[in-house]
């Protein structure tokens, strides 16, 4: 018996996540976020905050490199020590100031550290 898509279908534990999308607990409750919604990801110590195209905001207890290492890297990339964002958000950017605006206004700096490896892939999504 093939259990492969049960498994991609119904993650084993909070915080992973299937190919589209991520889980969160909320509370007592666990909050399914499709990848499709993520906005962008903000880290803060040992925790992360997660935006989500609907304006929502959630705290998470796990690290930003947690989910660096698990997040597909040809949708979101890594432009700070602080954030993870997600190419399809992506609306412009400026090398000049190393910064980049993302739909719904938000704007977020790319760190001197990651310049090099960051503006290439943003010519190639702008």
């Amino acid at each position: 018996m093939n259990t492969q898509p049960l498994l991609t279908s119904f993650p084993a534990s909070s915080g992973t996540h299937s190919n589209n999308s991520i889980i969160i607990p909320n509370g007592t409750r666990q909050i399914v976020i499709p990848m499709s919604q993520l906005v962008c990801m903000e880290g803060s110590g040992n925790y992360a905050y997660i935006y989500t195209s609907d304006g929502r905001r959630y705290l998470v207890s796990k690290t930003l490199k947690s989910y660096a290492d698990i997040l597909d890297k040809t949708v979101f990339l890594r432009v700070h020590k602080s954030w993870i964002i997600n190419l399809a958000f992506l609306q412009d950017y400026c090398e000049d100031d190393r910064s980049l605006r993302l739909q719904g206004g938000r704007e977020i700096a790319i760190s001197r550290r990651r310049i090099r490896e960051v503006c290439p892939v943003l010519r190639r999504v702008a």
